[in-house]
């Protein structure tokens, strides 16, 4: 059985095949809807995601240059500095939300989606999808981006700032990351490790 999250009628689950989507018979709203190539699309992103996340956390980040002098920045960097300055729960949570949880997710998603596009379920399986799941509250990336924009406009004031490529790196991850989780489909994701087993 399936209930409309819009005006809770209870449907029998359909059998939808590859770009179908099941509509409520009362009120119209999207029941279910079955994307193309749910699996390989999916761990497309989750591959380019791995990839802009290593690269936004080896090149610096930002440039600052203040009264001739020139520093750069990486994040890690950032959170040693707030470590240093005495801001260790503020360090530990950017550290968590920003670096963590977007690498746990992606690699959490990796085992999942890698093993199943070649036609194998990984074990543990039911674990790691509900681990990258509940992590993806806390891979706050967009609320660091608000932080950043807050700090590049105060910044730029006292000096000279520029972006470095760890901040398109960072900028690209966010994007890739928010179409992982547009094109997540967990019902195919369920259905395909059904098939499989």
């Amino acid at each position: 059985m399936l209930a409309c999250e819009f005006c809770d009628l209870t449907h029998l689950r359909p059998v939808l095949g590859p770009g179908e989507r099941a509509l409520c018979s009362r009120c119209g709203g999207v029941l279910a809807k079955s994307s193309r190539s749910p699996i390989e699309g999916t761990l497309a992103l989750t591959v380019s995601a791995a990839i802009f996340l290593v690269l936004a956390n080896v090149f610096p980040f930002l440039k600052f240059g203040l009264e001739g002098q020139v520093r750069e920045n990486t994040i890690a960097a950032g959170v040693f500095g707030l470590w240093a300055g005495g801001q260790g729960a503020l360090a530990v949570l950017i550290l968590f939300t920003t670096i963590l949880a977007p690498a746990l997710r992606t690699l959490g998603l990796l085992y999942v989606l890698f093993p199943l596009s070649l036609g194998r379920v990984p074990p543990g399986v039911a674990g790691a999808l509900r681990f990258q799941e509940g992590l993806v509250s806390w891979a706050m990336l967009d609320v660091y981006m608000l932080a950043l924009l807050v700090t590049l406009v105060k910044l730029a004031q006292m000096g000279d700032l520029s972006f470095e490529m760890g901040a398109y790196c960072f900028i690209a991850l966010f994007v890739v990351l928010t179409l992982v989780s547009a094109f997540y489909d967990r019902e195919a994701l369920w259905d395909t490790i059904e098939e499989l087993r």
